[in-house]
Parts: C-alpha cells; sequence; structure tokens
C-alpha cells in the first residue's frame, strides 16, 4: 500500500503535535521549590509542612492555596 501525499503530511502533522505537548511546561515546574533554608531540609514529611505553613503558623500558605496535604508532590526540593 502506497501512502499518498496528504497521509503524509498528517503523519508530520501528528508528530509535530506530539513532540510540541511533551515539551510544554508541567505545572509542577511552575511552582516554587522547597527553600533550601536549614528549616526546610530538617522536613521529611508533608506534617512538617503545616508546622509552620497553616492559618497560624509563620508563614500561612495563602488563600487560593489548594488545600492539598501532600506538599511534595508539587513542590520539589532544590
Amino acid at each position: 500500500m502506497k501512502l499518498r501525499k496528504i497521509d503524509w503530511l498528517f503523519v508530520l502533522f501528528a508528530v509535530a503535535v506530539v513532540i510540541g505537548v511533551s515539551l510544554l511546561p508541567t505545572p509542577k515546574d511552575r511552582n516554587p521549590m522547597i527553600p533550601g533554608t536549614p528549616a526546610h531540609q530538617s522536613v521529611t514529611g508533608e506534617k512538617g509542612c503545616v508546622q509552620c505553613h497553616q492559618a497560624d503558623g509563620e508563614k500561612p500558605v495563602p488563600a487560593r492555596h489548594p488545600k492539598r496535604q501532600d506538599c511534595f508532590r508539587c513542590h520539589a526540593r532544590q
């Protein structure tokens, strides 16, 4: 079976779309990293984050921040 020119153009377009989508930044790439401060280096789990970043903590998370408890899913260590 011989492919026509239009078939090759479609395949080329599909490959270009797949490559283009794979190069898009992920949401995790846009999130701030966990600082390299001594206080943050000692944190090994999300419960350590909540101690300082709860509503009445030292640095509460913004109101528009998702109400999640899996910090390391979105924020990477430096």
